[in-house]
């Protein structure tokens, strides 16, 4: 009996980080977090998210947001949530880390992930900080099976992509949505970290497709005068096509992305290029 006793008690201090109870009231600060820990843990442990977690483009994904309260990075609102676990980036303002130190809660600052290595890795990151390990592999797991349908099915001849729509902003290799494009069987448009085009520069390339990301898709904006330029009508027609950005985080649902990616680009490829484009 007493040796039943001991090894429960050598149990429980060896390992008393796994019993520990999980954090029961979790702040996330930025999207990226928020999107992480909506897919980690029920919405009675989460005490507020980012207000861009009630904007459209979330809540296609993480609809649970609606109810829950939000945040937009406040000293106040910190004090007022009282969490015991606080998720933010790498990239929190030098004068709000005084106040997370002295708030009593835990601090966890994750990464930018931009690959799927390392989505794999912040993904195991954020479920051990909220005791949702088995939930984060499972996550993992899926993730890794879409991948496998996306490399069974990536074309023999690379289309060459560029996502537009930003404002001229171009994103290239090295990013999420490189690593996305390169997954699925695409090519990069842009070959440096990132470009900024304007039309004419956007013709000299010219890619098979252009690409748009839907997050802030249909909001009235200056930037959509460029996408209305008698030569992009013209040269792209039918060969446009848009995805779920997701605020570009690199999240698992990513993966899921990337098969919808290749299968948009795998339709458009079939549209014949207009009468004068070049090839």
């Amino acid at each position: 009996m007493k040796l039943g006793i001991f090894a429960a008690t050598a149990l429980l201090l060896v390992s008393g980080q796994a019993v520990a109870a999980p954090p029961q009231r979790i702040m996330s600060l930025k999207i990226c977090t928020d999107e992480l820990l909506l897919d980690l843990v029920p919405a009675s442990r989460i005490a507020s998210v980012t207000f861009l977690s009630q904007e459209k483009a979330a809540l296609r994904q993480w609809p649970q947001a609606a109810h829950l309260a939000v945040n937009h990075g406040s000293a106040e609102e910190i004090l007022a949530a009282r969490p015991d676990l606080i998720l933010t980036d790498s990239f929190t303002a030098p004068s709000l880390r005084p106040l997370l130190a002295k708030s009593g809660a835990r601090i966890v600052e994750i990464p930018p992930a931009e690959n799927f290595e390392q989505i794999r890795a912040v993904t195991r990151q954020v479920a051990a900080a909220v005791g949702e390990v088995t939930r984060g592999e499972q996550l993992i797991a899926a993730m890794d099976a879409e991948l496998r349908q996306v490399a069974a099915h990536r074309p023999a001849r690379p289309v060459t992509v560029a996502e537009w729509g930003g404002g001229g902003y171009v994103p290239g290799t090295g990013g999420l949505f490189d690593a996305m494009l390169t997954a699925a069987g695409a090519r990069n448009v842009e070959r440096g970290a990132f470009g900024y085009y304007d039309v004419e520069t956007l013709v000299a390339k010219n890619p098979d497709l252009l690409v748009y990301g839907d997050t802030y898709g249909g909001t009235a904006s200056l930037r959509d005068d460029q996408n209305m330029h008698p030569a992009l009508l013209k040269r792209y027609a039918g060969r446009r096509i848009s995805y779920a950005a997701l605020y570009g985080c690199g999240v698992p649902e990513a993966a899921h992305v990337t098969r919808q990616l290749q299968d948009a680009i795998a339709a458009a490829v079939r549209t014949p290029r207009p009468e004068g484009a070049k090839e």
